[in-house]
């Protein structure tokens, strides 16, 4: 999937041809200079794109949003703080056996603790993977014991006799993790614990992004596929809430997004300057903090297999994404053991 972001404000996408432009828009003070006027900042072919993500003041036209659509091309619209405010969906062929085959699974106890577990194991196995692999090379930073705590979770996970003790479960495990994860980064950053709606420190400000960017993609990968991204297994059903894409999300938030973030502060990538602070005590990523953000997203989308060592390198995060909620299907549709893929499913992800 090839993503493009357009973050540049004030701008406009147009389309000419079978390509889209993104042009820069005069101001109010430019309004006598033709400088600036339909300035082309990008020109892109249609067949280059599977998915569009706006994020605040980019204007789009009615025959960029045709083209979009023609071209089987998923727009997302994000406020300038990545709050995810609604998605252009083209019309595709839904499997609606699918969906009938969810709707009957979460009405399901006992299948909706099987799969909730999995979710829950393999959230804590990403953060024990961070954990292992910052303490490979800062040996100091953590004792085994303090692993071994994190690692006694699984366990307990895997006892579990509802969602209700899996959450507690869950919770308890993020709580110790976010601490591990305060001293994994190096000065001058700092993390005193999640805050968020809004974030109130720069490494917040990057966590509550990276979740969001990688929500939206899993939530328009489990639309194209056929399912209904508001139903779920393990999160709770509310009105407008992607149950299920939060719960596809669980696996990815620390292993793809925390380790992003850790890159971009401990590599001394992101400096202070990248972050808009706001006189309530709010800070988001600025426009070149966002440029940032998404060089290294993509490059972890497209080269890192996964949280492991031992992983073959050539498939990225995106595949593995495409790889999750193919499991999830067939699990649904078949009820088999939900396992961990060491080989690309692309063929069963397309053929839904």
């Amino acid at each position: 999937m090839a993503t493009l972001y357009l973050i540049e404000q004030n701008t406009i996408l147009r389309k000419t041809s079978d390509r889209l432009r993104l042009c820069r828009m005069r101001t109010p003070g430019e309004r006598k200079s033709h400088v600036t006027q339909g300035e082309v900042l990008l020109e892109i072919p249609c067949a280059d794109i599977d998915q569009v993500m706006i994020f605040g003041n980019v204007q789009v036209t009615t025959q960029s949003l045709q083209e979009l659509l023609q071209h089987g091309i998923e727009l997302a619209i994000f406020t300038r703080s990545a709050k995810l405010m609604g998605q252009l969906t083209p019309p595709k062929t839904k499997n609606i056996f699918l969906r009938m085959d969810q709707f009957q699974r979460q009405q399901d106890n006992q299948f909706c603790l099987k799969i909730s577990k999995t979710f829950v194991k393999r959230k804590i196995e990403s953060m024990l993977s961070i954990v292992k692999r910052h303490q490979k090379y800062n040996p100091d930073t953590f004792s085994l014991q303090e692993i071994k705590q994190l690692e006694n979770f699984i366990t307990q996970a895997n006892k579990a006799n509802s969602n209700n003790s899996l959450l507690g479960i869950e919770g308890s495990a993020t709580a110790l993790y976010f601490q591990f994860f305060s001293r994994m980064l190096k000065p001058p950053w700092k993390f005193e614990g999640r805050t968020r709606r809004p974030p109130k420190d720069p490494v917040n400000a990057v966590l509550s992004f990276g979740y969001v960017v990688v929500g939206s993609e899993i939530q328009s990968l489990l639309d194209g596929i056929g399912f209904d991204p508001f139903l779920g297994f393990y999160h709770v059903v509310e009105y407008g809430r992607p149950s299920l894409a939060l719960d596809v999300l669980e696996e990815f938030r620390h292993s793809l997004v925390d380790r992003l973030a850790l890159n971009l502060f401990n590599l001394g990538i992101c400096k202070e300057n990248d972050f808009d602070k706001f006189p309530k005590g709010s800070v988001y990523l600025g426009l070149e903090g966002k440029k940032k953000f998404f060089a290294q997203y993509e490059k972890m989308m497209g080269e890192y297999a996964s949280d492991t060592d031992t992983a073959d390198k050539q498939f990225g995060f995106r595949k593995q994404i495409q790889n999750r909620i193919a499991e999830l299907a067939r699990m649904i549709r078949s009820d088999q053991r939900l396992v961990m893929v060491k080989e690309p499913v692309g063929e069963d992800f397309d053929s839904f």
